[in-house]
């Protein structure tokens, strides 16, 4: 009867670590839409920050200096980058950010109001290529 136990055991969790996780082809499929969605969005912010005349474009391709990029030519303090990792106080950094993206987009010539836009999935995507590239 004890082995009996064992094997029911050892074969139901064969079965839940067979069917858990994102392996196969829906891995494949998600860390190519990942990485496709980062460089997009990285060479959109990279054109900005050329055409904002900012002396260090390349920071639109590193993760942590987008955001510090994206507070400095919004003239915004890039010391708030350190508060979106301390709780309650990232929902002000979070703010200072986002008021630092409208005044990125304002300097473009563009109407900040797009950024609701943003919202929507997928509609982020044609609304980054308006910002960056026209």
């Amino acid at each position: 009867m004890m082995s009996l136990l064992n094997i029911d055991l050892s074969f139901t969790y064969l079965l839940a670590q067979s069917s858990s996780g994102s392996g196969g082809a829906g891995g494949g499929l998600s860390l190519i839409i990942g990485l496709a969605t980062y460089v997009f969005s990285s060479y959109c912010l990279y054109v900005m920050f050329q055409k904002l005349n900012y002396p260090n474009p390349w920071f639109g391709w590193v993760p942590f200096l987008q955001n510090w990029a994206m507070l400095e030519a919004g003239d915004q303090s890039p010391w708030w980058i350190i508060g979106l990792f301390i709780p309650l106080v990232n929902i002000v950094a979070a703010i200072y950010l986002l008021i630092a993206f409208i005044n990125m987009v304002k300097k473009l010539g563009k109407n900040p109001w797009f950024i609701l836009l943003m919202l929507i999935p997928l509609a982020n995507f044609a609304v980054m290529y308006y910002f960056a590239l026209m």
